[in-house]
């Protein structure tokens, strides 16, 4: 959720056996929404009770919805009592949470319960954030984010099918996160990894393995919700996700594994919580570096 930003060496990408669920034909979603980039992420419009559209980052690592303290402010949202809580920077953070609040994306509407209010001011991200849709959407609707479109559409779990050539990954969501198995791969040794799916992160993938790297740097990390930090990045001889691998790929050392959009950017993804499963299909970014942290 809200981790670093980085920048540019070479890599290549090699496919195994593909792994693919023949289906019937994708139904209909129940929206399609344009998307704005904001550095890596998703930014999507969004209405607050009715309000005009706001810019919210679609952040799957985020187990609430978040609205930013001053825009739940100004849009007179009610606070039922103050708390705290840790995000990708060390430390904490305070939060507020709200009374219900209805959302609008685009023409999906969605009740959210359990929303907070957060600082987003010092998130890190290119452009400033009004908040960021979590949990609430991917646990009600299957998520499909096209990164060549630009678009996020919503479906229908009951009706819902994986394209025939999408290969499928097993999804796991414990505590409204998301988690996919990955093998990572540093100086020849290989791990399988839970991996945390985190769409509000700008990352490849991080995880302690890195720091065995032979070619590695210190960078700010935790950049996000929470205090950053300066510690290793380094770089993974691979990573595999389903039957993709990406070669020389450089990420975060982080106590908590997980996987953000500089690698899911490279495949339109489906998220199908309900389903527990991960449809993938390569685009045209699949064969591009995955960059080095700033120095």
């Amino acid at each position: 959720m809200l981790l670093s930003r980085a920048v540019t060496p070479l890599l290549a990408v090699s496919l195994l056996a593909t792994s693919s669920e023949p289906t019937a034909t994708v139904p209909p979603p129940r929206a399609v929404v344009a998307y704005r980039p904001n550095g890596r992420l998703i930014a999507l419009p969004v209405r607050i009770n009715g309000s005009p559209a706001r810019w919210f980052v679609l952040d799957s690592g985020a187990p609430h919805t978040v609205i930013d303290a001053a825009v739940a402010k100004q849009s007179r949202l009610q606070v039922l009592s103050t708390d705290s809580g840790a995000g990708a920077g060390r430390g904490s953070y305070a939060l507020r949470h709200l009374a219900p609040v209805d959302l609008a994306i685009g023409s999906l509407r969605l009740r959210v319960s359990t929303p907070v209010a957060i600082d987003l001011r010092n998130t890190g991200m290119q452009d400033p954030a009004a908040g960021l849709v979590g949990a609430d959407v991917f646990r009600r609707y299957v998520v499909r984010i096209d990164p060549i479109a630009r678009t996020v559409a919503f479906y229908d779990p009951a009706t819902y099918a994986c394209p025939p050539t999408a290969a499928v990954v097993a999804l796991t969501s414990p505590a409204d996160r998301l988690y996919v198995d990955m093998t990572l791969t540093v100086n020849g040794t290989s791990v399988v990894r839970r991996m945390r799916i985190d769409t509000g992160s700008e990352d490849a993938a991080s995880d302690n393995l890195v720091r065995r790297s032979t070619e590695r740097r210190r960078s700010l990390q935790g950049v996000g919700l929470g205090t950053p930090y300066v510690d290793y990045s380094g770089v993974f001889d691979s990573l595999r996700i389903g039957p993709y691998v990406i070669h020389h790929a450089w990420g975060a050392s982080n106590d908590r594994p997980a996987v953000g959009m500089e690698i899911l950017r490279r495949f339109t993804s489906t998220f199908d919580v309900p389903a527990g499963r991960l449809c993938l299909e390569p685009n045209a970014y699949l064969r591009e570096a995955v960059p080095a942290p700033p120095r």
